[in-house]
């Protein structure tokens, strides 16, 4: 089995999934957050989220910690549900961490221009989606895209190092935000605090896409250089880290700003910045940079996962084997990073179109938690099938914890479907249509020259070593 050096400490793991989980979208959306529900509304659909995602959290994190393989779901579905299962969870884990990228890769030019690093529209190619094509948008994410190619193909160490620093700033800005806005603004800025429950749940859709993030430390549990349990509880308190960030901005931003401010077009976090340091260009700019990388922190972890996950599958023979390739130098599976680059830079030929990532990013939220059903019920299948099994992290009451777990993904399912007032439109479920058709075109084909049966693929996983690890 091709071997992946030992780079991350319990800091790199943990910046690795916070950093996933945060991103850049506070800036874009705490507006939203705490004036569509109002302030506590926006609090409450947090704690809410978080508590489901505690749920979640705890089953990834002793599957996690009794799996360090990289592979993650896919790897708990072979064990717990045999191979049909696998395959499902293959292509739910390419769709999250490739569209991840895609969604980065199209969203930066207008997110740079947006906080206040413009990019200049130059050279137009042509129409797609109703919006033109820039040259000089394309060329800035590709580029972007490339340095981050780069730096996970010269080493995870320099790739977890680049990510501590980045969530250590961004943590940082987040706490300056939030104590400003409550020392330097006013309590009636937090009116409304509740608007109707139909928008406090219309909050509720939208988070846990920005609460993901977390299954992004398993792909990478198999490089990390601490106790199988301590991979664990990383997994809680990214859940909890980012839960608590998010708090921070939404009280923040209901002290800092008034409800005209919150609901406004522009980006409320900036606005409020500027206000409230009486229109200082140092404080609104030192948040900019920390939205800016909180999207290269995502950007990071999504090449960091989705690699290691395009390991796991060559491993298995689910994928050709040239994607389990690692590095003779660097140690990193630089074939499959470089996969994802061309993959995610073929995408911004269709531009930086907000139309587009808004029905990706809708079309992954929805992705995510049907993942999270999987985990839950491979977590409560295991406990049923190999109760023996050695689990360095161990969740008390497992099949209570399982049975929330899953029930709470379930109800969160439903409300993205038709019937719910909130559910995705008839085009995102186009988008889940010709996605779930390519990939049963693309599994058919590969499987018919691939026969290997579950014990093989076990052991080209080196799943028959784990109970004496």
């Amino acid at each position: 089995m091709s071997t992946l050096q030992k780079s991350f400490d319990w800091k790199a793991l943990l910046a690795l999934g916070l950093g996933c989980v945060v991103g850049w979208s506070w800036v874009i959306y705490s507006g939203m957050w705490g004036s569509l529900g109002g302030t506590m509304g926006g609090v409450l659909a947090f704690v809410i989220v978080a508590i489901l995602c505690s749920f979640v959290g705890l089953v990834y994190a002793e599957l996690s910690s009794t799996y360090p393989k990289a592979g993650g779901e896919v790897i708990f579905s072979i064990e717990a549900l045999g191979l049909g299962a696998a395959r499902v969870a293959q292509w739910m884990c390419l769709l999250s961490w490739v569209g991840l990228l895609a969604v980065e890769a199209i969203g930066i030019p207008v997110i740079l221009t947006t906080i206040g690093f413009t990019v200049p529209q130059v050279v137009p190619l042509y129409q797609f989606a109703g919006e033109t094509v820039y040259l000089s948008y394309i060329l800035v994410s590709i580029g972007i895209n490339g340095i981050f190619a780069v730096i996970n193909i010269l080493g995870a160490s320099i790739s977890g190092t680049v990510q501590k620093w980045a969530v250590y700033l961004l943590l940082a800005a987040a706490v300056f935000f939030c104590v400003s806005g409550i020392a330097l603004g006013e309590p009636a800025n937090m009116e409304p605090l509740f608007t109707t429950p139909q928008a406090v749940f219309t909050v509720l859709l939208m988070l846990p896409g920005f609460m993901s993030g977390f299954n992004a430390i398993p792909q990478a549990a198999e490089e990390g250089k601490v106790p199988h349990k301590m991979v664990g509880r990383v997994v809680i308190i990214t859940i909890w880290a980012a839960a608590i960030f998010y708090l921070m901005i939404v009280l923040g931003l209901g002290f800092a700003a008034p409800l005209e401010v919150r609901s406004g077009a522009g980006l409320a976090v900036l606005d409020a910045v500027t206000v409230l340091f009486n229109g200082s260009i140092v404080a609104r700019t030192f948040v900019a940079i920390a939205a800016l990388l909180g999207m290269l922190t995502t950007w990071n972890s999504a090449y960091v996962a989705g690699s290691r996950l395009l390991v796991g599958l060559g491993r298995a023979k689910f994928l050709p084997g040239i994607f389990s390739d690692i590095h003779p130098k660097f140690n990193t599976p630089y074939k499959s990073i470089l996969f994802l680059f061309i993959l995610s830079s073929l995408m911004v030929f269709m531009g930086a179109n907000m139309t587009i990532f808004g029905i990706l990013a809708d079309a992954l939220s929805l992705n995510v938690v049907l993942e999270w059903v999987l985990t839950s019920v491979c977590f409560l299948r295991l406990q049923k099938i190999r109760p023996d099994l050695p689990r360095p992290y161990r969740v008390k009451h497992p099949k209570l914890i399982g049975w929330i777990s899953l029930l709470c993904c379930l109800a969160f399912t439903c409300l993205y479907l038709p019937f719910s007032p909130s559910g995705l439109m008839p085009i995102e479920w186009g988008v889940l249509a010709v996605y779930v058709i390519f990939a049963l075109i693309i599994d058919q084909v590969w499987n018919r020259k691939n026969k290997s049966s579950l014990e093989e693929r076990r052991q080209l996983l080196g799943l028959n070593d784990i109970e004496t690890e």
